[in-house]
């Protein structure tokens, strides 16, 4: 059902591009989920993608801004290479016109800086100049400050972007995000299978194989007991009533939450990844994106600007945050961040 809303919302969208530009992207749309698997985006697909919006070199990375680590990054067939830089992506991500904001749209430099102050600032010399940019255009997936994912699009000469590129990549974001949560459900399920044969009804993962009339026909161990605490007594053979709706009619995903900790379904095919997530710091999601921020250097006024908030909005979100962790540091606070996100992204590398 999601993916015909999103075909219905591009259909109507696309009537501001011209006819041979929407049938393009229309195409892109339906081909692009069987290109990339379980990594949604291949090198095949970043090459389509530069079929759609003309660069020098198309990528796509995904950042652990917080450690400053490359988690993963793709290149278009053709476009990789070494360059030897002066400075590490690291030394220069908070003066990058682009990459300092966290805004999930198409943005071009000249958005912030005209061709003239760019080739005069220091980014410029140290990371554009030695990379042969002159204007890029990027674009990032829906994702928390301390693990971005973007597409970038680089011209080395010509012209810069156009408004028409601008509205493709914005008109196909929310695909994008759809691509990648659909790979990593994959992922996910996948891992969950594999393990069926040791699974403990306690771990966190379990999986549900519908029949054609929608109907539980297998149910792992795992499964079983989720089902159990989160929806109640039930009959084996039928799914409850709120999930069975789901499934005919609901979007990617089922969430339902049980005192500290909360279930998530997703559904691929015939299946359901049933898992459970415990709230390890018991924080509202607006004072995580702040200890993001501050975990990444931020002073209270630089994430107030950031997050459009005023620097005593911060200020009392992070006392609550002290509070709920029993810390009195901003460095206290930080560590035991980084240490659920360490948690989660091991679990994440289970499944890839």
């Amino acid at each position: 059902m999601e993916s015909i809303r999103h075909l219905s919302y591009l259909f109507g969208a696309v009537t501001a591009l011209s006819g041979r530009d929407a049938g393009r992207l229309l195409r892109f749309v339906v081909e692009a989920k069987d290109l990339g698997g379980n990594n949604p985006f291949a090198p095949s697909v970043l090459a389509e993608l530069g079929k759609l919006v003309h660069a020098d070199a198309v990528s796509y990375c995904e950042l652990d801004r917080v450690r400053q680590r490359l988690r993963h990054a793709v290149d278009r067939p053709g476009d990789g290479g070494d360059v030897p830089l002066p400075v590490s992506y690291w030394e220069i991500e908070a003066e990058h016109p682009i990459c300092s904001r966290h805004e999930f749209r198409a943005l071009k430099l000249s958005d912030f800086v005209s061709q003239t102050q760019l080739r005069r600032s220091q980014i410029y010399a140290l990371w554009f100049r030695p990379l042969g940019i002159e204007y890029e255009l990027d674009v990032a997936i829906p994702s928390p400050p301390w693990h971005t994912k973007v597409f970038l699009f680089d011209r080395f000469r010509g012209r810069d972007f156009t408004e028409r590129d601008r509205l493709v990549l914005n008109l196909l974001q929310p695909h994008f995000d759809r691509l990648w949560r659909a790979a990593q459900t994959r992922r996910r399920l996948q891992a969950a299978i594999a393990a069926l044969d040791w699974a403990s009804e306690h771990d966190p993962r379990g999986v549900i194989l519908l029949s054609t009339d929608r109907r539980p026909e297998f149910v792992s161990a795992p499964a079983q007991r989720l089902m159990h605490e989160y929806f109640g007594p039930r009959h084996e053979a039928e799914l409850p009533p709120a999930l069975a709706r789901w499934v005919d009619y609901g979007s990617s995903t089922f969430e339902r939450p049980l005192a500290d900790r909360h279930l998530t379904i997703e559904r691929c095919g015939d299946a359901l990844l049933l898992e459970e997530k415990r709230d390890e710091l018991g924080l509202t999601a607006r004072e995580c994106d702040i200890l993001a921020w501050v975990a990444r250097g931020k002073t209270n006024a630089e994430v107030a600007e950031i997050l459009w908030v005023e620097p005593s909005t911060v200020r009392k979100h992070l006392e609550n945050v002290y509070a709920k962790l029993s810390v009195h540091t901003r460095t206290a606070a930080v560590t035991r961040f980084l240490g659920v996100l360490g948690d989660e992204e091991q679990q994440e590398a289970t499944s890839a």
